[in-house]
């Protein structure tokens, strides 16, 4: 298991209504900026961006896909099971908080 920041917040992990995607949202509320974010995650080197915005980000993580929003909100596709989707999740609070 990832090394856990205590700066890092605890998730809630549960597979979406339509089964094909996990969602991850922070325990507690977060208002992520998101330029930094970006700047943590390209200098973190695991995860590639392809989609940028003020508002979300989306990031392919080996074959998993993440959406990240500005609450701290995550949807995490091509993930198997959810214990793929909360170590996915877990290496991209690992890559923001580290930066912190």
């Amino acid at each position: 298991m990832p090394y856990r920041n205590e700066a890092q917040p605890r998730l809630i992990v549960k597979l979406c209504s339509d089964r094909s995607a996990f969602e991850a949202r922070p325990m507690k509320q977060l208002a992520l900026d998101m330029s930094k974010v970006k700047l943590a995650l390209e200098q973190c080197g695991l995860h590639e961006i392809v989609v940028d915005t003020p508002h979300i980000i989306i990031v392919k993580s080996g074959k998993a896909e993440t959406t990240l929003s500005r609450d701290g909100r995550m949807l995490i596709k091509r993930v198997s099971n959810e214990d793929e989707a909360t170590r996915v999740a877990d290496q991209i609070l690992d890559a923001i908080f580290e930066q912190r």
